[in-house]
């Protein structure tokens, strides 16, 4: 453990709050200075959303592999050490702490999963972000070995520049997806933020005055939205737990098809689910989705002349415009418009470059504007 070269790396790992992209080089860099193979964020419970959360390179290619095969599922290393990470008191535990080398050899985990990768050392600084538990989990290659004792000691002074790291890149990545759900505001979209959980952290000016005026079609109930409608609430809390389980290191859109909510009267609401991933790109386990609701009565279509004229645009690349203004995914527009994919993502390059925007949450909230 390099003090010089660990210093580096935190600071560099500061810049990753405000840079998600830094996330992989910064970790590596982490781990590299503490004499470690690899190095990742862990909050509690996360599953199969493991891919996630932040991590070194190397790591994120170990949890391709994790997911995929179900790894997470009565693992020793969460099961025994959660509970530790609460008592022990250095905050850091070792893969001593959990298993004995007898143990080890008989643990499919450890032995099917781990030395096949070929990381058989572990160690995992614990702290907390909001109540929420987290740990650094570090994994050593055979030629590094174990970590001992005296190291995890050492650890533990990192302890405190974890917990606000992550509590920063929180605050960013809430900060830019609000921004993105006041952009669809804007243009007449109620949204919802959701977190991973499919629990409500952000709600707009336009989904407050939905709620109170459809509460006999929709509710927020202990934080997460539902349908009053049976059947429609099946398809929403569907929906909402889709969005927990497609996650991908590469941040991959949300893919889900729109859900009807009936209502006693009239035409039902629209419920769509877009990642915040393709919207605003934060790396966050707190913003993950934003609810789109759509009430047919009420939702006025984008002036594709007026965007054409403001921005100067051709007319395929208006339409394209107007509809990524209704806060749909790029893939989305594409259907609608009944266009290849790639011939979207062309026009899509044509309008940043006269634009002068770079991503779709730059693009929605510049389209915002010019549709008030």
């Amino acid at each position: 453990m390099r003090a010089d070269a660990v210093h580096k790396a935190l600071d560099a790992c500061y810049d990753a709050v405000s840079e998600p992209e830094l996330w992989q080089t910064a970790l590596h860099d982490l781990a590299s200075s503490l004499d470690s193979a690899c190095a990742m964020f862990y909050p509690k419970d996360v599953g199969e959303r493991a891919t996630l959360v932040p991590s070194s390179v190397h790591y994120a290619d170990l949890l391709e592999d994790y997911v995929a095969g179900g790894w997470y599922d009565n693992h020793y290393r969460a099961e025994r050490g959660w509970p530790l990470l609460e008592t022990h008191p250095t905050g850091v535990l070792i893969e001593h702490d959990l298993a004995t080398d007898e143990e080890r050899r008989k643990l499919a985990h450890y032995h099917d999963f781990y030395l096949k990768w070929g990381y058989p050392g572990f160690a995992a600084i614990g702290f907390r972000v909001e109540g929420q538990r987290w740990c650094l989990p570090l994994l050593r290659s055979s030629s590094q070995g174990h970590f001992s004792y005296e190291e995890a000691h050492l650890f533990a002074r990192l302890g405190p520049d974890l917990r606000r790291m992550m509590h920063l890149s929180e605050q960013f990545a809430q900060a830019r997806a609000a921004t993105g759900v006041e952009a669809l505001a804007h243009i007449g979209r109620a949204a919802m933020l959701l977190d991973w959980q499919g629990r409500a952290i952000e709600i707009n000016a336009q989904a407050e005055s939905l709620l109170a005026s459809a509460s006999e079609t929709i509710v927020v109930r202990e934080g997460r939205p539902r349908a009053v409608h049976a059947a429609s609430d099946r398809q929403l809390q569907s929906l909402l737990a889709g969005a927990g389980s497609n996650g991908h290191r590469r941040q991959r859109a949300v893919e889900a098809l729109p859900v009807r909510i009936e209502r006693p009267a009239g035409l039902p609401l629209i419920a769509e689910l877009v990642s915040v991933r393709g919207l605003v790109a934060p790396v966050s386990m707190r913003a993950f989705a934003i609810l789109l609701l759509s009430d047919p009565h009420e939702r006025p279509l984008a002036d594709t002349e007026r965007l054409r004229q403001a921005l100067g645009l051709t007319p395929a690349e208006a339409l394209l415009a107007g509809a990524m203004a209704e806060g749909r995914s790029l893939e989305r527009c594409a259907d609608q418009l009944g266009i290849a994919i790639g011939t979207a993502r062309q026009r899509l390059k044509a309008i940043f470059a006269k634009t002068g925007t770079h991503r779709q949450g730059e693009l929605v909230a510049l389209l915002s504007r010019v549709l008030r």
